[in-house]
């Protein structure tokens, strides 16, 4: 999901972890009133909103966040996430609370880690949140001003059960630097959310999009509460992330360098792909970001995994 709004409504959404088989029954109940509200409207962007499939093995550190349970990844996703290191993955923070702003449990929780297409049970790695030795016990991390209800601070962290094998983590920017952020540069966001508008549509295979950065102050006359500190914005009309990308990469590639480094985490928007509604990225190369995640025990354990200062 990408969520509506950077305020405390944020985590009633987070009943969309409900997952995508519940979503679908939810869907068709409400089919033939979205199907004659559609005949009056203006058409519905595309995809991601507005981009295209991806190949297989295009972006293997790219994760799945799961409601761990039976049945097909396709059904249980509901949430996107990196793989940064070996054995944690990076997402949103908003994917990891359930309605009264607690963490979630880590026995709910399950990845995917290089998948393309949910449903195809061969591709990649299937990795549960640790629950039993050292560090299990916050194995979720959300970062502490999240749950002070500083809903910019829009980032979490799963540890995983054991690392993932032959799969390399995607590239972080170095902290406190802003030259993967100029405006008008574009940059790559991927994702299995929403790719309609009108009629909610989850695709099975994993899509991309490139959106362009935008100016701090054009975020801000979108966003009341965005922060320039933690935050950017990027898209433009018909291209854009969606509900479902939430927690998910976005991401450049730069001249000389085949990896790519991930600048953000799909955080929030007004709507999907509206014109003067950007999506809003958690800034991973933001110093304060970093520096805050501090302010916990597990947030302090999390940036010794990874090396950061």
């Amino acid at each position: 999901m990408r969520l509506s709004f950077p305020s405390r409504t944020i985590r009633t959404t987070r009943a969309t972890r409900a997952t995508r088989a519940t979503r679908a029954t939810l869907a068709s109940a409400t089919a033939a009133t979205a199907l004659a509200l559609v005949a009056t409207s203006a058409p519905a962007a595309n995809a991601i909103i507005g981009g295209t499939e991806v190949s297989n093995d295009a972006y293997p550190f790219m994760v799945a966040v799961l409601e761990k349970g039976s049945g097909s990844a396709f059904d249980r996703q509901f949430c996107g996430g990196s793989l940064i290191a070996p054995d944690v993955v990076m997402t949103a923070a908003h994917c990891l609370v359930d309605d009264a702003g607690k963490k979630v449990k880590a026995k709910t929780v399950q990845v995917a880690v290089g998948r393309t297409v949910l449903s195809n049970g061969r591709q990649g790695q299937i990795r549960d949140a640790k629950t039993k030795g050292t560090g299990s016990r916050d194995s979720i991390v959300v970062h502490p001003r999240y749950l002070q209800g500083q809903d910019a601070y829009d980032i979490g962290f799963i540890q995983l059960n054991k690392p993932v094998r032959g799969i390399s983590p995607v590239k972080l920017p170095t902290q406190g630097t802003d030259s993967l952020l100029r405006p008008g540069q574009k940059a790559t966001v991927a994702g299995w959310g929403n790719t309609d508008t009108a009629l909610t549509h989850t695709p099975d295979r994993l899509r991309q999009v490139k959106v362009p950065i935008l100016s701090h102050n054009e975020c801000k006359v979108s966003y009341d509460g965005y922060s320039s500190k933690v935050n950017f914005c990027a898209g433009v009309e018909g291209k854009d992330s969606c509900q479902g990308d939430s927690g998910g990469p976005i991401f450049r590639t730069v001249p000389g360098r085949q990896d790519p480094i991930q600048i953000g985490v799909v955080s929030y928007g007004d709507g999907c792909g509206d014109q003067g509604a950007p999506g809003v990225y958690t800034s991973t190369s933001s110093a304060k970001l970093w520096k805050t995640l501090d302010e916990s025990p597990e947030g302090k354990r999390v940036k010794r995994t990874l090396g950061r200062r």
